[in-house]
């Protein structure tokens, strides 16, 4: 199977919280190295909203402070990123490079702070005393950062993106695991997303592996030069949808 590319995260350009996609090239065969395809990772990012403290009995602390995570802070964000790289015991040359990108493309200091962000991931990892400790380990490391978002005054993105650029990082090693998937699960719960629209993030990064696999076919392929352009402009096309899909679900 293919590396597939499925990097950055959503970028500013939108005015005031609307954002929309780069394109980028791939090449297909030099036969047809002109046809330019978008960026699989393009994803829009930087959405910055106020968080207004609501006040709460400690009964209903924990509910309230679900509702109250309508925005989450870069360093955190790119903190929940580490422990979904974690969650299954390795982290994959791929997932590093996916990280980068996506540190990158929310803090312009990334390379500053990225040396903090995971020494202090890696203290709540080895807080882990047994195998069987280790997810609930991940957990407490995602709600603290979660929780913390509500206390920062640095850049914020959605929950939404949030939850894309996981899905992107999680799919990077071409292995979507289930110790994964209850991760994020957790984090689409703990900021209140719905279900169905986290469905349709999952199925829209389904159907972009799927065009990634038809690409690599194509270049096996010896077909024409004019059928393989149409076929891969066609694939072109089929992105540029999903990518309209994905935006219009983070910007709601």
């Amino acid at each position: 199977m293919p590396k597939i590319d499925l990097g950055k995260s959503l970028r500013d350009a939108w005015q005031g919280a609307k954002d929309s996609a780069k394109g980028a090239a791939d090449s297909v065969t030099n036969a047809v190295k002109d046809v330019k395809l978008p960026n699989v990772g393009d994803v829009v990012a930087g959405v910055k909203e106020s968080l207004t403290p609501k006040k709460s009995t400690p009964k209903d602390a924990e509910k309230s402070e679900t509702l109250a995570i309508t925005s989450i802070s870069t360093k955190c964000a790119l903190k929940v990123i580490y422990y979904l790289m974690a969650a299954d015991g390795e982290i994959f040359h791929s997932e590093e490079e996916k990280y980068d990108a996506i540190g990158k493309e929310l803090d312009p200091e990334f390379q500053t702070h990225k040396e903090t962000i995971i020494k202090e991931c890696q203290a709540q990892l080895n807080k882990v005393i047994d195998a069987d400790d280790y997810y609930d380990v991940l957990q407490d490391g995602v709600e603290d950062a979660l929780i913390a978002s509500r206390k920062t005054a640095d850049t914020f993105i959605t929950p939404k993106l949030l939850v894309w650029d996981l899905l992107t990082v999680a799919y990077s090693d071409e292995s979507y695991d289930e110790v994964e998937r209850k991760l994020i699960k957790y984090v689409v719960r703990k900021t209140n997303i719905d279900k169905a629209v986290f469905a349709e993030m999952e199925s829209s990064i389904l159907t972009l592996m799927d065009i990634e696999k038809e690409l690599a076919w194509i270049k096996t392929t010896s077909k024409p030069y004019l059928t393989i352009e149409a076929m891969v402009n066609e694939l072109a096309d089929r992105k540029n949808v999903i990518f309209e899909s994905v935006k219009d679900l983070v910007s709601l």
